[in-house]
């Protein structure tokens, strides 16, 4: 009982005056956590939601018109993020087509490139960026 409220205490503290007025009602510690995780990763309905959205965005994923090379590889980055936060992860090759296939036709030739050159399973995203961005900074 002493720990749960040395607990309470911690939590109390560590959370802004907005935050912790929502939750100032809850009587212990486990229903301080429950709180916190529906407000802020939703209940089990919205995480399924937010994982179909969020699968059917990186499988649609693609450049916008006039985007740069780093908007599109954050906006990625930031998708696959938002993926593992709700328990969806793709292996490194999986990503990495999808990001070099997303690419404006203008990167065709350099994606085909690092596609066939380098095995995209083990090779990292940001190493493909960093290609691209050496590649783009050279054409510039």
């Amino acid at each position: 009982m002493l720990k749960d409220v040395k607990v309470r205490n911690i939590l109390h503290n560590s959370l802004d005056n907005i935050v912790s007025n929502r939750v100032i009602v809850c009587k212990t510690t486990k229903a301080i956590w429950d709180a916190l995780e529906t407000q802020f990763q939703g209940t089990m309905a919205i995480k399924k939601n937010k994982r179909v959205v969020f699968v059917q965005e990186y499988e649609r994923f693609d450049a916008k018109p006039d985007e740069t090379i780093t908007n599109i590889y954050d906006r990625f980055l930031t998708l696959l993020n938002d993926l593992s936060l709700v328990g969806k992860e793709y292996n490194k090759e999986d990503s990495n087509t999808i990001f070099s296939r997303a690419l404006p036709e203008e990167w065709d030739a350099q994606a085909t490139i690092i596609r066939h050159k380098y095995d995209l399973d083990l090779l990292p995203l940001d190493k493909v960026y960093e290609m691209l961005k050496t590649y783009d900074f050279e054409i510039q």
